[in-house]
Formats: structure tokens, C-alpha cells, sequence
């Protein structure tokens, strides 16, 4: 029994020559996403878990 083989659809004319030229710009100039957060808070939320671990002597609160 034979298996359907899917259409894939193939690029052509301007539209894969801009498609190939987007993807050679990128490329050259990846673009670098920005941390949702500041470095502040990270440090802010390391200095949080290791004041909770100092009060509770050392236990992860998510240990058992």
C-alpha cells in the first residue's frame, strides 16, 4: 500500500529571490533578543533564594 506524498509547496520567482535575500541578511546581522528582565533583578532574585536557603538551613524549598 502506497503512502500519499504531501505537497510541499516550493518558492519561485521574487518571492523566494527576497526570501533568500532576508535570510542571507540575517545571517550576516543575527538580531540578539534583549533579556525580558534586567540584571537587577537577577541579582535581586539570587540574593532572594539564598536568604531563603540561609533561613532554612540550606533546604531547597522544593526538596522533599
Amino acid at each position: 500500500m502506497a503512502l500519499e506524498i504531501r505537497n510541499i509547496p516550493v518558492l519561485t520567482g521574487s518571492t523566494a529571490e527576497s526570501f533568500v535575500r532576508a535570510a542571507e541578511e540575517r545571517e550576516k546581522n543575527p538580531r540578539h533578543l534583549g533579556l525580558k528582565v534586567s540584571f537587577a533583578q537577577i541579582d535581586e532574585m539570587a540574593d532572594r533564594a539564598r536568604s531563603y536557603r540561609e533561613a532554612h538551613n540550606g533546604k531547597n524549598p522544593f526538596s522533599i
